[in-house]
């Protein structure tokens, strides 16, 4: 039984492994390995507080933890409140990005870190050991949230009160003109009131929670919402968030859109570090344009957890990857969008210069991407057809692009990226790739 992916255990709310018998199994679990007191958040989806309730009821049961709820709060301010409020470790109940159906348990260690794979494996084998042995044929109902409350609690205020005790002349930020995409998510009311507080004229849209509309059409899924708000408007920048806030995207006033790989980039040139993690997916143009600066770029997989890990080991100050999950070692353990909201206004206003002139020279190299749904997981090595397509893929993009095949650690995807210096050939190289995929799950051998 695998539960955990990259990024906790994700299911459909009310499925196996969310659903009624396995979700206190797993509050007991966690309970019994993190020993302690136990801070509890979750994101603004219709299942977040029933999965919270059944949670909580499987940590007390566990003997030797109590749990303490956060309410609605941001996935980075969980892992930054466990570390510096002595908890023995930290949940946070959300699906990021994921469809409002979905719902996630995240967990983190005392010092504010993901778990490691060996600390989940053994979550996972007592879950299995406390689990009824229908728990997998249960699908439940989840209940309908009468209203969502919006109450900030202390632990979103201390949240808050951290954040900006970091950046304690925040007259760079007065006057500036921002609008907040807030996903409909966990950003929904600490962002814009952090972002005012520091002295910004801020415009918050999608940030209406009803339960059932966290990142619909909107967020850093969905950035043409915050484009098309943009050119209502005359704003020096915008900021998308996802639904736990843990990453942001960007729009500068001219419409451009900034992802991570282009944060990265303005970053790099303030910090001028040595080093810069990113992830199998961290774009070609910028590893090129780090190689200029001479600055090294080490790729690991997918996810803020091992972008983390190899900072640690490394030294390195700055990582991230193009979906927005940007980590600064002075101050995060995670990705979080509104810390890097914050450090990008910083960065802007030191220079004196519009988010348009700091990534003018921003081009990244065509990419496409594409997400194949399965309903099984075939090990790739034994894809016969896939793994002759991508040599022939790998050779012909030697020198200048790259082929990256992987299966999504959150959701049921085959996730397929290629770039390279020529849009037509990784439309080409992308047909020939899926072709393959499809014909091993149609014939498997």
């Amino acid at each position: 039984m695998k539960l955990f992916g990259t990024d906790g255990i994700r299911a459909r709310a009310g499925a196996f492994p969310l659903n009624t018998p396995a979700i206190p199994a797993i509050g007991q679990a966690i309970g019994e390995e993190l020993r302690g007191r136990i801070l509890v958040g979750e994101d603004t989806r219709i299942s977040s507080p029933w999965i919270l309730e059944l949670l909580m009821e499987g940590i007390h049961r566990s003997g030797n933890s109590q749990s303490e709820s956060a309410g609605v709060i941001p996935t980075p301010a969980v892992a930054l409140l466990t570390r510096s409020h002595s908890f023995a470790g930290g949940v946070m109940i959300s699906a990021s990005h994921n469809p409002f159906e979905d719902n996630g348990i995240k967990v983190f260690s005392q010092d504010g870190t993901k778990l490691t794979d060996a600390v989940e494996e053994r979550i996972e084998q007592r879950i299995a050991q406390l689990l009824p042995a229908d728990a997998q044929a249960v699908t439940d109902a989840v209940p309908e949230l009468n209203s969502f409350s919006s109450t900030t609690t202390q632990w979103r205020s201390r949240y808050g009160e951290i954040l900006v005790s970091h950046f304690p002349d925040g007259r760079w930020l007065s006057g500036k003109r921002i609008v907040v995409d807030c996903a409909n998510g966990a950003m929904s009311v600490v962002a814009p009131e952090i972002l005012r507080l520091l002295g910004a004229d801020v415009r918050a849209i999608c940030a209406e929670p009803t339960g059932r509309n966290i990142n619909a059409n909107c967020g850093a899924v969905h950035p043409e919402a915050l484009v098309s708000a943009m050119k209502d408007t005359s704003a020096d920048f915008g900021v998308a968030f996802d639904g736990d806030g843990d990453r942001s995207l960007f729009v500068s006033s001219s419409g451009r859109f900034v992802d991570g790989d282009a944060v990265l980039l303005v970053m790099s040139r303030r910090m001028k570090p040595s080093r810069v993690i990113g992830t199998s997916m961290t774009n070609y143009a910028l590893e090129k344009k780090l190689e200029s600066m001479d600055v090294a770029l080490s790729r690991v997989a997918v996810g803020d957890r091992y972008i983390f890990e190899e900072m640690q080991r490394s030294g390195a100050t700055l990582g991230g990857e193009p979906s927005g999950h940007i980590i600064f070692s002075d101050f995060g353990l995670s990705g979080d969008g509104l810390l890097t909201t914050l450090k990008l206004a910083q960065a802007i206003a030191e220079a004196g210069e519009s988010l348009d002139d700091l990534t003018r020279d921003w081009s990244p190299a065509p990419q496409m991407l594409k997400g194949v749904r399965v309903s099984q997981r075939i090990p790739l090595e034994e894809m016969s057809r896939l793994q002759s397509a991508m040599r022939d893929a790998n050779a012909a993009l030697n020198g200048c692009g790259r082929l990256v095949v992987r299966y999504s650690g959150t959701e049921p995807l085959l996730r397929v990226m290629i770039e390279s210096d020529d849009a037509d050939r990784n439309e080409e190289w992308m047909k020939r790739i899926l072709r393959a995929i499809e014909e091993d799950f149609k014939n498997p051998r």
